[in-house]
């Protein structure tokens, strides 16, 4: 009996190691009002970072960072928790120039749910994709 079990769980490794991948954030993405885009690669190990690579404006009035937005690291080292489920690392937000820990969840193929979080207060934004072949970036890739 012994031998059995071990050969249906050596079974389970098998197809959990032949499973496709779960859904990917790399690419670029549009934030809310398409005030900007950001590129999602890969970094590290198995982790995730996104760079914005282009700004409708690119010196926003009223925001704390006063530094060029374009090439600046806005998520770091997300690392994958589940299929289409990133946490772990962090978020920052040009606007008041602070560091939150976040996630990143793919809604779908096309919407990407970005989350950061600082004590007990969160901020979501729904990201969608973008189409590089339709709108090229300002920033070289």
């Amino acid at each position: 009996m012994r031998p059995a079990l071990l050969l249906v769980l050596w079974s389970m490794v098998g197809v959990a190691i032949a499973a496709p991948p779960g859904p990917d954030a790399v690419g670029e993405w549009w934030t809310p009002g398409f005030n900007a885009r950001v590129r999602i690669d890969a970094c590290g190990d198995h982790a995730v970072c996104g760079r914005i690579v282009w700004l409708w404006d690119e010196k926003p009035q009223g925001i704390a960072d006063k530094t060029p937005l374009v090439g600046k690291l806005v998520i770091d080292q997300m690392k994958p928790a589940e299929p289409g489920l990133w946490t772990g690392g962090r978020l920052y937000n040009p606007e008041d120039g602070r560091d939150y820990k976040g996630s990143l969840q793919l809604r779908s193929d096309m919407n990407l749910v970005v989350s950061g979080c600082v004590l007990f207060v969160c901020q979501t934004q729904v990201w969608r994709r973008a189409d590089p072949a339709r709108c090229p970036p300002v920033a070289p890739p």
